[in-house]
């Protein structure tokens, strides 16, 4: 017999408080209080003695007995007094669920994930129904699926709703998050239980500190091969590309596996790699293409592990810019913008103007189109009046003072006082961005994408009417602003595929650190850091994620598998399934019972005394006529 909510020390003290106060209320309740008569005393004095004799004698008694023998079974109802052995007192466990990569392997007719989930079932069904568990999906983040609890429809529904990740078990977060919960459970400490094949990214920690360990293993075949890692680049010219995909094997035994590659719907030719045990090995390719599309990479015979036989990335197009001018001046344009190779031009004459040319950007030289272009625009010195930015004002020989080094567009552009011979003010507004200004104002504007029109930027004066011509700020500022109208053709790009979890990339020498910018799939900001002259992040699911840092692009597609390569085997602990609770001794709860019985006890007392101590008090009124036969002992007499 034992309690679980009291020690015995708590219950004595609580009942014997309790027992003083009652007793206390009992005594006040019951002592005679004093009436105001008759200076004239009509009795005799010998009667004193005997009063005060009968006023120091407890008056039923059994009502006082029946309301501490109430106390006392209350008080044992809130001890939750138990009959039996402490072996089936109530514990605390934490159920530890391996939903890493390797519980998608497949075993026998299910997964792994399926046969944890039965010897979970196996585990919860033996345990003590007082019992207590929080069960709690471990990968590389320990998620909890339930809180502490004994209701075991709750738990069997979490264990049957768990489902297999993409990362790598992370053995030391899981078990220093049930050490924690089981300290902060306020209940009896249990066992930290694991379920799983038992392989991890890392093991650093000694396991002999937790004495509650109880591992239950799922035996995962190793013979495995999969994709580690694929990486895809542009080539040195439009349309070529390089790939590489590194290829891995799990296995303690060498072999081999197939390769196939597939984009656009086009097959390459497979290639036979031949895999030592634990061995990682990259496979190079490079092809020519101008379309975009899925570049897929497959191993084929399929293992029992089938997340990362298969590896996906997205190809857009690697061509160069095109570019449509509409001028009168050919010759003139068509060496400063042919010198880039990675814009394509075509040059047409003003008659042959387009609103929508199969083009990625246009530049329209001195004229202006009856309908307003429908692509990004590049005016050079439009007519006055006709010009898609308003002029406010045409200065004559000008020159340019301030160029914007503030914002990209204008942040390498350095030439001043070069004279103009005409040059027009614009009359801007909040979001345009000024390049160039002269005294009265700016004379090379960039408009964004507004509703109605697209990008757009505007040059008021002909670059190739002065000496700015054989300036190098000429060409910098037509490839800034095309850079600008256009800047997808410009990034540099480049495409990974990696498995879930922490995520390293490195900078490029000369690349800034201030200006990156991370975001996920569905466009959301994804926490990084920068350390080292790298970016660190980390993705417990499956993401595409964006680096994006000033003309450089990085594609992060994170749909591999993070698969483990390390056995966790802690030393003396705790194997298998224990015993089942109904091979225990068996302990009885009493609390109801004792509730009960205490309501009973107290309603009883009240039934037998409850109307007396009622009749009294209302005796003890003044004016109350009296309901009792006058004591002859008692009974005044006059002299």
């Amino acid at each position: 017999m034992f309690f679980l909510n009291l020690t015995a020390g708590e219950f004595f003290v609580l009942l014997g408080t309790l027992a003083g106060f009652v007793a206390t209320l009992y005594l006040l309740d019951r002592m005679k209080r004093r009436k105001v008569v008759s200076t004239l005393r009509f009795w005799k004095p010998a009667l004193s003695a005997q009063e005060q004799q009968n006023r120091r004698r407890m008056r039923e008694p059994w009502s006082f007995l029946l309301q501490i023998l109430g106390l006392l079974l209350l008080l044992l109802s809130i001890a939750q007094l138990e009959w039996g052995t402490r072996q089936r007192r109530g514990q605390d466990h934490v159920l530890l669920l391996d939903t890493s990569a390797w519980s998608a392997q497949r075993a026998g007719e299910g997964t792994l994930l399926d046969r944890e989930k039965e010897l979970a079932r196996q585990y919860l069904v033996g345990l003590v129904p007082s019992d207590r568990v929080m069960v709690v999906r471990a990968d590389s983040l320990a998620t909890p699926a339930t809180a502490f609890t004994s209701d075991h429809a709750a738990l069997e529904r979490a264990v049957s709703e768990c489902i297999s990740g993409f990362s790598a078990l992370n053995i030391e977060q899981a078990l220093g998050f049930a050490t924690q919960a089981l300290r902060g459970s306020g209940g009896r400490q249990g066992e930290v239980v694991y379920v799983g094949p038992g392989l991890a990214r890392s093991i650093l920690r000694d396991h002999e500190t937790i004495p509650n360990l109880r591992l239950i293993r799922v035996e995962a075949s190793q013979n495995n091969y999969g994709i580690r890692h694929v990486g895809v680049k542009p080539g040195g010219g439009p349309g070529l590309w390089n790939a590489i995909v590194t290829l891995k094997n799990y296995s303690r035994v060498a072999g081999s596996v197939r390769l196939h590659a597939h984009f656009a719907g086009y097959s390459f030719t497979p290639r036979l790699v031949q895999l030592a045990a634990n061995q990682d090995k990259t496979v190079e390719y490079s092809f020519e293409t101008s379309a975009s599309g899925t570049l897929a990479f497959e191993l084929e015979p399929h293992d029992e592990l089938a997340l990362d036989d298969r590896a996906e990335v997205w190809l857009g197009r690697n061509s160069p810019l095109k570019l449509a001018v509409f001028t009168e001046r050919p010759d003139v344009l068509r060496p400063l913008l042919q010198a880039n190779q990675d814009v394509s031009i075509t040059v047409a004459g003003t008659s042959q103007y387009s609103p929508k040319p199969s083009a990625d950007v246009m530049l329209i030289d001195g004229i202006s189109g009856v309908v307003p272009p429908q692509i990004p625009c590049l005016w050079i010195n439009p007519p006055l009046g006709k010009s898609p930015v308003p002029v406010k004002t045409v200065v004559k020989n000008a020159s340019i003072k301030r160029w914007n080094s503030s914002s990209l567009l204008g942040a390498a552009l350095y030439a001043k006082d070069v004279q103009l011979s005409a040059a027009e003010v614009f009359e801007t507004f909040s979001d345009d961005l000024l390049v160039g200004s002269i005294a009265q104002g700016p004379v090379v504007v960039a408009q964004p994408q507004r509703p109605g029109h697209s990008k757009l930027a505007v040059i008021g004066f002909d670059p190739f009417a002065t000496d700015l011509r054989f300036q190098v700020t000429t060409p910098l500022l037509f490839a800034d602003l095309i850079r600008w109208l256009s800047p997808e053709a410009f990034r540099s790009t480049e495409i990974t595929a990696d498995p879930v979890g922490a995520v390293t990339t490195r900078l490029d020498p000369g690349e800034g650190a201030g200006g990156i910018r991370v975001t996920g799939q569905n466009g959301n900001p994804i926490p990084f850091t920068i350390r080292d002259h790298a970016v660190q992040l980390f993705a417990a699911r499956p993401d595409v994620v964006r680096i994006s840092s000033g003309n450089h692009e990085r594609i992060l597609s994170l749909t591999l598998p993070d698969i483990a390569d390390a056995a966790w085997r802690p030393p003396q602990v705790a194997e298998g399934l224990p015993p089942t609770a109904v091979l225990l001794p068996s302990a009885i709860d009493l609390w109801k019972w004792l509730a009960v019985l205490a309501v009973a006890v107290l309603l009883l007392e009240w039934l037998l005394y409850g109307h007396r101590r009622r009749g009294a008090r209302y005796d003890r009124l003044p004016g109350a006529p009296s309901t009792h036969s006058p004591d002859p002992t008692r009974e005044l007499v006059s002299k």
